[in-house]
């Protein structure tokens, strides 16, 4: 018997900042009810080549927990082309949002991509505050979603202009700490990310958000940045200068899916289509380590299970009911969003080569030691200095290939009601033939300038 739907959300006037972006487009996309489908999305269930198994870990407040954790098997699939494959709409599975109810409006820096009809666009930088306004008076918006953000790999000017100074000038204009624009935000979801609290090389299991940041941290600027951006916008939660307007942190655990180009599933699809088969046979250390990645539109939904939360929140309290006991807030708090199947690091990528069309034989796969892969890291690192150049291989890369690292997501789900809706190898499964269309997009298109 199908379940009955739930009723239509409303959010009222939505300003997705990032809206241009591969998370921030997604929101927009989820928004309106995904319009990115109606091309047309067959539905038929996808062939699935998850194992899941039991294993006993422990999590950060040393309490013995049974967490599942899943292994791909690693075959030709069904049909050698996935780009044929098709799957359940995503309009089908996750909540209705009204259309009458939800107005929504996306800023970025360029609005030139990932555009959709029925969202008004809206071109400013985050660190002026003045175009801040300007886009404001004409919003009005009653929720903030922040999702802007550079690539990790960005310089460390551009990390700190766009991840500290623009999230502390949005905030700002957004609580109307900066000038008058007609009202205040009364929601504020801030995306910051699961690193804030890994050192880089330590094992994470099962971390949840009372372990604490790393700050500063020596081996990825990047996520020190997002220490100081969710810092800002938690502090400036229910304060009388920013209108009182309710703040929360979501913190993504490796966001993968279509459109990937940076993450994790876009890493592994680029050596996918360029290394040679020895490369891809080669597994750094024991292959045992479990890893976390969170398909794109779950992450999405984190995100507006977050803001309904404080929607509701503030509606309450405007109302005068009692407050929320501690273990029910969801405002001022940050929350890890995962898809809650962490599976083997080494398993996820051989899964991702074999979807892409690599043939990939388990019983040949080199097990290069951890400690000698390491070495080989750190000389790596040194000829890239020398050199100038600018490797992937280094010795932070290698401790990530082997260490555990992997969160828990029950806060978000026990306060928000959130929960995972696509599964994580759907979520590769629909990288992968995402990468593989626009692969061929692009090589129909460099054929027709040759034969200009």
């Amino acid at each position: 018997m199908a379940r009955n739907r739930p009723s239509p959300k409303s959010y009222g006037t939505v300003l997705v900042v990032g809206g241009c972006g591969f998370l921030g487009s997604r929101v927009v996309d989820q928004l309106l009810n995904f319009p990115s489908e109606d091309a047309g999305v067959g539905e038929s269930q996808p062939e699935s080549h998850l194992g899941p198994g039991k294993a006993s870990s422990r999590d950060g407040a040393g309490n013995g927990q049974s967490l599942e954790r899943h292994s791909y098997e690693v075959h030709s699939p069904a049909t050698s082309d996935i780009t044929t494959i098709t799957y359940p709409s995503l309009r089908s599975r996750y909540p209705p949002i009204s259309s009458s109810g939800t107005r929504v409006h996306a800023l970025d820096l360029r609005c030139t991509q990932h555009v959709f009809p029925n969202c008004t666009y809206h071109e400013a930088d985050i660190t002026n505050a003045d175009a801040l306004l300007e886009v404001f008076r004409k919003v009005k918006p009653d929720v903030v979603i922040n999702t802007a953000s550079p690539s990790w790999e960005a310089p460390a000017e551009i990390l700190k202009k766009v991840n500290i100074d623009g999230t502390q000038t949005l905030l700002e204009v957004a609580g109307g700490k900066l000038g008058d624009w007609g009202g205040t935000c009364g929601v504020f979801v801030h995306t910051s990310s699961a690193s804030v609290v890994h050192d880089g090389e330590s094992d994470l299991i099962n971390a949840d958000e009372r372990y604490p940041y790393v700050c500063p941290n020596p081996r990825e600027y990047y996520s020190e940045t997002k220490v100081h951006a969710e810092k800002l916008a938690l502090e400036a939660n229910d304060k009388p200068d920013y209108g009182h307007m309710l703040t929360c942190a979501v913190r993504p655990a490796g966001i993968v899916g279509e459109g990937d180009r940076a993450g994790f599933s876009g890493g592994i699809l680029r050596t996918a289509s360029v290394a040679p088969g020895w490369q891809l046979h080669i597994q750094i250390g024991s292959g045992d380590n479990l890893f976390d990645n969170t398909y794109v539109h779950n992450v999405v939904y984190g995100l507006l299970c977050a803001a309904d939360a404080l929607l509701t929140t503030r509606a309450r309290r405007q109302s005068g009911k009692a407050i929320e006991l501690d273990h029910e807030r969801v405002d001022g708090e940050a929350f890890n969003v995962t898809n809650d199947q962490p599976a083997y690091f080494w398993d996820s990528s051989r899964y991702l080569y074999s979807r892409y069309g690599r043939d990939i034989n388990t019983d040949k796969i080199w097990v290069l030691p951890s400690g000698l892969a390491y070495a080989v890291g750190a000389a790596a690192e040194t000829f890239n200095w020398l050199s100038g150049r600018k490797g992937k291989l280094n010795r932070q890369t290698v401790k990530y290939a082997c260490i555990h690292r992997y969160y828990s997501c029950e806060k978000l789900r026990r306060r928000t009601g959130y929960m995972p809706i696509v599964p994580i190898d759907e979520g590769f499964a629909r990288a992968v033939k995402e990468y593989k269309l626009h692969e061929e997009e692009t090589r129909q298109t460099q054929g027709q300038k040759k034969t200009q």
